[in-house]
């Protein structure tokens, strides 16, 4: 499909170049070469058009980059699947839901109509064949049309020829030309002699007036096209014209050759004739002459335009022409040379460099030291991946399935040497591959892995042989002497992640694998439970889990997404001796014999979402049951991390990841253990970052003071100096402190023994630097507590880690965005919301009770907190006790708020989940909070904010106050329920002002609403639209605040519990009463359907009038009033109006007067 248009393409170009350059050249060969010769050139590049094959030469000099091809997406981002037993099993027959039903309860992702929600991954190139193929078909629909219309038109106005020597002379004449004579008839529907049919050819006339002399003349030309089998030759150009619709020099190429054919036929019609015969064959074509030509298929006509018949007469009585043989030869010498020199250059040429962001797996263990246990020897190999970072560094990442990742590089180019590469191999070179490797190597590659334990390999191989095949070694000092030597060389193979339409597509492709492959579970043998294990083929496997968990931008590459999906599924045994499956391990059995397991499938993907291709493609799944795992890191809550850091693994970026393992790099705490010592990463506000640990330390909140949560007086502090490193330098040596030179800048012990201080200064690139002071003390106790801690002990370690802080410390401006939650779009979107008119409304309070509140819609804001400077704070922030909180709820019904507390810089950001950052950058004011207080106080008074304020509001929330400002109000629940400001609120004593939603907008105002209170719950009534086309609306709320319903367009209404009742809005017309019975989510007709209910109607002539009447549910019925036959379609009677009642229950109506 593609080559074959790439190849269209091509053809059609390089034809166009040939028809441009005749077409140009036209006044050139016209007046020197035989129009027979440029017919003869036509026919060619017809067939070349014809032909749209790739016969350029191996390794063509001209290599055209082909187009980028796109796909596109036709639906939706879900896939319905057909197969029940693929994916659901047999659960949709139990519940009698349809698959797609099943799927969507099961993965919790809501489908409005599954049966609509279709997906399909559709390439441009399918896209653009199939829309040739249309146009090509309607292009020849077109011209079959054109022609069939003609000859109907011939066949209805046809007759036979009257006279008998026009016959006589078509013999003759047709003997005299050497070909068969075809049938003659007249068709006065056409205006010019001509020639149509291919296999049955007819001579038309369009009338029997013509002199003998003028017919013979004709009758050559016309009986010439038929020796030459122009017909056949106008159907090739044609093809070639269907072929290439699309390209407009081929309609030009057809027009020009049309006007030559009929030029090289009236050369052969006068061939031998004598220059008087020629001027007189040249009256008879002005005779002929026509407003205009329309070519049709296997036509031909002797007539023509004015300008076309002065080029015929000219051609006629001009002098004899070349035959211009050689040209043609030329033409298409040229033509067919430029095929050869020009091809295709590989859309996706096959990139020979094994970092070019590939991903392989084990094909082979090739080799594998004596004694060596790597833990992937059973089988479950790792896999890896290499990349080229930005810099130009290279990497390979090693990938397990439990979640780890080590990091070799960067890469460098090594020379394989015989004793070198031998001495890798250890004892066992003699058996070892080392031979065959050395001999084809192609180019070889070495890096070294920082993050390696004692027990890992900490430097890779990988080579490149001369086939392409590629060897990684991984080794470590596992020799006897303790040197270095490989402990396993495996054969990999490239892995093509496939790209997956949807996450649905995936979870089949998954299901239908599973469903090919075995299964095992336990069951209980000689009153031992679970004592034996069964290995049993699949018979179904069921998805009971599939939803997206978080996702990342700005990472991966631009059009692309980082995405993490949770996977789970349940198998089913085939289980012929139906035997009792015992679930051990976290199984669980389900009562149809599925066999649950209680691992969750972590997927990381990475979603195309733009560009050459669109899809899902999983580069990373990893499996637990303790939540989501990484490098010995835990992820769960942290989802955004776990991809910004999997994905630097992944991509072999250099940026410092959000978690790291260990601190410490193994070292030992004061007890002598091991003090690995989880860390994340604090980015400050981007220009410097470092990793504290994630346990047993705190921050307060604002600041860079980290301490011990063991109250031992250990702590970090960084902090920024507006000074130069120099001068910071010169200020600590006045104090007497030793400077001591480090990588990044000076170190100075101020105070060493049992108390210890010390200061680092750090170079910043805007010409300051950082100030980073650690202290520990001593005080000499060797007491224990019931758990054996010991104070000094304990300061011993926490003096490792605050040194471990201080390496990690870096000034450099490395990462784009400072923390991946400040990528948050919903995060930018909300900031952007306050400050652009989207703050809806800003409460006070002290203690956690209501203050005072405002309206903040319309009220300049005093910041502008989308410019604001944000860094993300890691310890939940706590307000002192007494001071004041401002809330501000924004308008865009996604519970997003914001809040500031008195005295501070902090922000809380409260969507999902609640973070608290530590904001710089918002102006004079002392504080942030001082900065929304002025806000709130502008708001409160109806002015401008002023640029600072420290004023404070204590009006409390009454409810006098609030029943003032309402519109509407009721009680119920023990709530007040009110409108006021464009909002529907409720308030209770003693609690704050809960929105439960902005009232809708007519014409940019917000309605007036009346509320009402029915069987425990809240009626809001309103009127939207203009007064003759508007709707009356009423929505239902429950205690809640919970929208139950919302019932439009009616004219009269009535609701009792769950039963709604109501009349039609527009002109009377018989039966418009329906009723709800589900609290109105859906109407069903009701009543008679011949009356007209819910208004008097009177009749005065023509001219009918309507008052509504009432409409009423009592006693199991329906009250209202009934018109029988408005329209008089049964009757010529008069209109009479009665009451009505029409039971709930039955439909039964009864006139009551």
């Amino acid at each position: 499909m593609e080559t074959f248009l790439l190849n269209l393409l091509k053809t059609s170009l390089l034809g166009s170049l040939a028809i441009l350059a005749m077409l140009v050249l036209k006044p050139l060969w016209r007046e020197r070469y035989r129009a027979k010769t440029r017919c003869w050139l036509w026919l060619a590049l017809a067939v070349f058009l014809l032909l749209p094959v790739d016969f350029s030469v191996k390794n063509a000099p001209v290599q055209a980059a082909p187009p980028k091809d796109y796909t596109l997406f036709v639906g939706t981002d879900k896939t319905t699947i057909q197969s029940t037993d693929n994916l659901f099993g047999d659960m949709a027959e139990r519940s009698g839901q349809s698959p797609a039903q099943v799927r969507d309860t099961i993965i919790q992702r809501p489908v409005t109509n599954p049966e609509q929600k279709m997906t399909r991954y559709i390439p441009v190139t399918t896209i653009l064949f199939y829309g040739y193929l249309a146009g090509a078909a309607a292009f020849l629909l077109y011209q079959g049309i054109s022609y069939a219309h003609f000859r109907r038109t011939v066949r209805r106005w046809k007759r036979d020829v009257a006279r008998a020597d026009y016959a006589s002379l078509l013999s003759d004449t047709a003997r005299d030309l050497g070909v068969s004579a075809p049938e003659m008839i007249v068709c006065e529907a056409i205006s010019t002699p001509a020639v149509t049919g291919l296999l049955r050819p007819r001579l038309l006339l369009p009338h029997e007036h013509y002199d003998v002399q003028e017919l013979r003349y004709i009758l050559r030309h016309e009986l010439c096209h038929l020796k030459r089998r122009d017909m056949l030759l106008k159907l090739v150009l044609l093809a070639a014209n269907a072929m290439h619709w699309f390209n407009p020099v081929v309609y030009l190429m057809l027009r020009q050759a049309d006007e030559d054919i009929e030029l090289a036929c009236d050369s052969a019609a006068t061939d031998g004739l004598e220059l008087p015969e020629r001027a007189a064959y040249s009256r008879t074509l002005l005779a002929a002459v026509q407003s205009s030509v329309r070519a049709l298929p296997a036509t031909t006509c002797f007539g023509g335009t004015v300008e076309r018949l002065k080029r015929r007469i000219t051609n006629v009585l001009g002098a004899q022409k070349k035959r211009g043989l050689g040209v043609v030869a030329l033409v298409l010498a040229l033509t067919l040379t430029a095929g050869c020199a020009v091809s295709w250059g590989e859309r996706a040429q096959k990139n020979d460099d094994p970092f070019a962001d590939k991903s392989y797996t084990v094909d082979t263990l090739l080799y594998e030291a004596p004694g060596f246990t790597d833990g992937f020897t059973d089988g479950a190999y790792p896999t890896f991946r290499t990349a080229t970072n930005p810099a130009g560094e290279k990497y390979v990442t090693m990938f397990n399935d439990l979640g780890y990742a080590l990091i070799y590089g960067p890469m460098e180019e090594y020379k394989l040497e015989k004793q070198s590469f031998y001495a890798l191999f250890g004892n066992t070179r003699d058996a070892s591959p080392v031979d065959d490797l050395m001999q084809h190597n192609k180019s070889a590659w070495t890096g070294y892995c920082e993050e390696a334990k004692d027990s890992q390999p900490y430097q890779a191989y990988l080579l490149e042989q001369e086939d392409g095949t590629i060897y990684l070694g991984l080794s470590a000092d596992y020799a006897e002497d303790g040197s270095e030597c490989f402990c396993m060389v495996y054969r990999l193979n490239e892995q093509i992640n496939p790209i997956y339409a949807s996450m649905d597509d995936y979870a089949a492709a998954c299901v239908e694998d599973l469903k090919k492959g075995t299964m095992t579970y336990s069951v209980s043998e000689n009153n031992e439970y679970a004592s034996r294990s069964i290995e049993d083929t699949v018979a179904d496997v069921r998805v009971t889990q599939l939803e997206q968990g978080d996702s990342l931008g700005n990472l991966s590459p631009d059009g692309t997404v980082l995405e993490l999906w949770y996977f789970q599924y349940e198998m089913k045994p085939t289980n012929e001796a139906g035997v009792e499956i015992e679930p051990v391990g976290g199984q669980y059995v389900t009562d149809d014999g599925y066999l649950r397991e209680s691992w969750t499938h972590y997927l990381t993907v990475l979603h195309y979402t733009s560009g050459e291709k669109t899809g899902y493609q999983v580069i990373g799944t990893y499996t637990g049951n303790d939540g989501l795992w990484y490098n010995g890191c835990n992820y769960s809550g942290e989802e955004k991390y776990y991809l910004h850091d999997f994905y630097i693994d992944y991509a072999g970026l250099d940026l410092p990841k959000m978690f790291i393992p260990n601190l410490l790099n193994a070292a030992t705490d004061g007890y002598g253990r091991a003090n690995q010592c989880e860390a994340r990463l604090i980015s400050g506000d981007g220009s410097y970052y470092f990793y504290a640990p994630i346990t047993a330390w705190a921050c307060n909140p604002g600041t860079e003071f980290w301490y011990s949560r063991y109250d031992t007086g250990s702590y970090f502090n960084a902090k920024k100096l507006e000074q130069s490193l120099d001068e910071a330098k010169a200020e600590w040596e006045s104090t007497g402190a030793k400077a001591e030179k480090t990588d990044a800048g000076w170190r100075f012990v101020t105070h060493e023994g049992m108390s210890n201080t010390i200061v680092t200064l750090f170079d910043a690139p805007d010409g300051t630097c950082y100030e980073v002071t650690t202290h520990w003390t001593f005080d000499g106790s060797t007491e224990e507590n019931q758990w054996g801690w010991n104070r000094d002990r304990a300061v011993e370690g926490e003096a490792v880690i605050l040194q471990a802080m201080v390496n990690s410390f870096r000034t450099s401006k490395i990462l784009p965005t400072t923390d991946p939650v400040l990528d948050d779009p919903a995060f930018k979107a909300d900031l952007q919301l306050a400050t652009n008119g989207g703050a809806s409304w800003m409460y006070l309070s002290k203690n956690s009770a209501a203050v005072s509140d405002c309206n903040m819609r319309n009220v300049t804001p005093t910041v502008k907190l989308d410019e604001c400077s944000y860094a993300l704070l890691n310890e939940e922030f706590t307000p002192d006790d007494g001071k004041q909180t401002l809330t501000l709820w924004l308008s865009n019904n996604d519970s997003s708020h914001l809040a500031f507390y008195e005295g501070t810089n902090v922000m809380l950001y409260q969507r999902d989940d609640a973070r608290y950052y530590k904001v710089s950058n918002f102006g004079d004011y002392a504080t942030l909070y001082d900065a929304m207080l002025a806000w709130f106080n502008s708001a409160q008074s109806g002015t401008e904010p002023s640029d600072a304020s420290s004023t404070t509001t204590t009006n409390a929330v009454s409810r006098d106050s609030l029943i003032k400002a309402a519109d509407s109000y009721v009680d119920l629940g023990g709530y007040l329920w009110y409108t006021a400001g464009g909002k529907f609120c409720r308030w209770r004593e003693g609690g704050s002002v809960e929105t439960v939603c902005d009232l809708p907008l007519d014409y940019d105002t917000p309605v007036s609403a009346s509320l009402s209170t029915q069987d425990n719950r809240i009626l809001m009534n309103y009127h939207i639209g203009g007064a003759t086309m508007g709707s009356f609306i009423t929505d239902l709320y429950d205690t809640d605040g919970k929208k139950l319903s919302s019932i439009n367009g009616y004219n009269a209404i009535a609701i009792s519990g769950d039963i709604i009742v109501m009349t039609d809005h527009f002109m009377p017309t018989p039966n418009n009463m329906s009723i709800s019975y589900d609290c109105g989510k859906t109407f069903t007709e009701f009543g008679d359907k011949d009356w007209f209910y819910g208004s008097a109607l009177t009749e005065d002539g023509t001219y009918v009038t309507s008052v509504s009447s009432s409409l009423e549910i009592r006693d199991g019925y329906v009250y209202t009033t009934a018109v029988y036959d408005i329209n008089h379609e049964k009757s010529d009677d008069p209109l009479v109006t009665h009451a009505v009642r029409i039971s709930i229950k039955t439909g039964a109506q009864e006139i009551l007067d």
